[in-house]
Formats: structure tokens, sequence, C-alpha cells
């Protein structure tokens, strides 16, 4: 009998060890199944940070814009530099004139420009990587005269007529609009071309000229200093009903470098968004706007910024809207002369795809 317990004594104590060092394994084994997963939870995390470092990758975005309408157009953001994104640093000029905003462009030194619309195209057929983002000013043309019975083009007839450099867009506006109206240009009205918009208001402020075309905000520096001078005809409203319009012709128009377009995305929706709202904005406040441009010493008079806004026509459209727009300009610039466009009318690619 003694036997058999001590018998049965040991099977059991030899299952006991037996279950022992089975939950000792199981639990070994569990240890390493954890040991592995936070090893695994490490990497992903890693990863992700990594990911977040390089999306927050430091940039510098340079935006430019030439004197007028073109700065008006952006004249909020030059002031309160809203935020592109995080790590997004942004630097924004008044550049003096178009050629050199064409050189910025061409060197690289540019991201985001407001440019002359044929300057936009002509740099694209040269391959300069840089892609048309929409139209923001939509014409600021305006026939203006000091003599009383000059109101219509059929008054122009045997007038000479101040204007800005032969050959130009405002030239070839000019021209177009007189065919459209039955007047003959170099015949039925003789053309004094002058070098700069300063040139063209002294002429009229000092009574050395009745008749110009003048672009804004110049326009509004002669109608406060010459009392006589009154606007005959608005070249915008003009280009709408010659070619059935529902605004005027888009002068400047917007462009981002494909760069930018390509590294970031998310950059260049979010200046999109504050663009237009900046344009609402301006005019909304045309005083404000006004004050902005003194205390960014623009070169802008902060009465004749306000008093410009109106006819200054600026309006954001993006790409896709103001593809017809741009489209047609750009048909009719070709059909006076080739050259002031680059050559040849622009492909799909030089649309910003939205």
């Amino acid at each position: 009998m003694k036997k058999i317990f001590r018998l049965l004594f040991i099977m059991m104590l030899v299952l006991a060890l037996a279950v022992g060092c089975a939950q000792t394994e199981k639990t070994e084994t569990e240890g390493e199944v954890q040991e592995t997963e936070k090893q695994e939870e490490v990497v992903d995390s890693q990863e992700e940070i990594d990911a977040e470092e390089e999306k927050l990758e430091p940039i510098t975005v340079s935006v430019a814009a030439p004197a007028g309408a073109p700065t008006l157009s952006m004249i909020r953001m030059f002031k309160h530099n809203p935020s592109l994104g995080e790590s997004v640093e942004v630097s924004y000029e008044s550049v003096k004139s178009p050629d050199l905003m064409a050189a910025r462009m061409i060197s690289g030194e540019v991201d985001i420009a407001v440019v002359p619309s044929n300057l936009a195209i002509k740099l694209y057929n040269k391959e300069v990587e840089f892609t048309f983002a929409g139209a923001s000013v939509w014409g600021v043309l305006y026939i203006v005269s000091t003599e009383e019975d000059v109101s219509t083009w059929e008054d122009l007839k045997g007038k000479e007529i101040n204007m800005l450099g032969r050959g130009l867009t405002p030239d070839i506006i000019t021209r177009f609009l007189m065919k459209e109206n039955g007047i003959i240009p170099d015949e039925d009205v003789r053309f004094n071309y002058v070098a700069g918009g300063a040139g063209l208001a002294q002429l009229l402020i000092a009574g050395e000229s009745n008749l110009s075309i003048l672009p804004e905000p110049t326009l509004t520096k002669v109608l406060m200093k010459q009392p006589k001078a009154r606007v005959i005809l608005d070249l915008q409203e003009e280009w709408a009903k010659a070619t059935g319009s529902d605004a005027g012709y888009p002068q400047a128009v917007l462009v981002i470098s494909n760069e930018l377009i390509e590294s970031r995305p998310d950059v260049v929706a979010n200046f999109l968004r504050e663009y237009e709202a900046g344009i609402k904005w301006l005019n909304e406040n045309p005083e404000q706007a006004g004050n902005y441009s003194e205390e960014l010493q623009l070169g802008l008079n902060a009465k004749i910024v306000t008093k410009s806004i109106e006819r200054s026509n600026i309006m954001f459209k993006n790409a896709k809207d103001s593809k017809e727009a741009i489209m047609q300009y750009y048909k009719i610039l070709h059909g006076f002369s080739p050259e002031v466009i680059g050559g040849k009318l622009p492909d799909e690619g030089f649309f910003l795809q939205q």
C-alpha cells in the first residue's frame, strides 16, 4: 500500500512540474510576442516622425508683382503676411518693371508672381517653368479728354491721342477697339507715343495735351490735379461689348513655379485661398488699402490708391474660370503681332489643373 501511495505522489509531482514548465514556456512566448510588438510600434512611430519631419521641412517662398494694380491685388498679403503652412516663410516684393520681373522669374528668384498676361505666355513659350493659375487684373485703361465736345469713338476722328509705346498691349487693345468701332488707326486718328504713365500724366496736367489713354492709378492722379479731365471711354467696357465677354480683358495674371506646384501643393492651395480673400478685402476696404500702400512705402499715395481701386478692375478668377477669356485675349494679340505673346498660343500645359 505504501508503494502505491509513493507511486501516486511521484506521479502528481511530475505532473505539477510539467504544468509549471508549460506555463513558464507560455509566459516566455507571450513576452517575446509583446516585445516584438513593442519593437514594431517603435519602428512605426519613428516612420511617422520621419514623415512628419519631411512634410514640415522649412521652405522659403518668394512672391513678387510689378508696381500698380498687380501689387494692389496682394496688398493685404504684403501687410499681414498670412501663414501658408507650418515652416513656410514668405517674402513679398513690389518690382519696378515687368522687365525686372521677367529676369527674376527666369533666374528662379521668384516662386509666385502677378505679371502682365503677355509676359506670362512669352515666358512659357521660352520654356520658363511657370504655370498660369488665374487672372486678377481685368484692365485699367481709359480714354481721357479735357475737351468738352469729345465723348464718343466718332468724336476721336481727326484727333491726336497720347498713349504708351507703339506695339505694347495698350496700343494693340486700342487699335483693336477702334477698328471694332469704325475708326481707322493712323488715318482717322494720330498717335503720339510717350514713354511711361508719368509722362502721359504730366502732359495732361500741364495742359500740353487734351486727349490721352491712361492706366490706373495714373488716371486718378490726373483727375485729382486737372479739373478739366474726364473719362470719355472705359476700354474695359468697350472690350466686353466688342468680344461678348462678361468682363474686361485679363491684363495681369497669377503664375506659380512648377517646382512649387509639384513639391508643395498644400502651399499653393493656401496661397490661392489667401490671394482670393485678399482681393475681396481690397475691394471692400479701399481706404485701408491706401493706408497700407503708404505704410509699406510702395510709392503709391494713399488717396490715389483709394480712389483708383474702383477703376482698377481687380477680381480673381482661377485658371479654369478664366481660360476662355485668356485664350480669346491671346488670339487677338497674336492676330496683331505674334511676337507680343512669344509667337504662339498656349497649350494645355500652360494652365494649372484644379
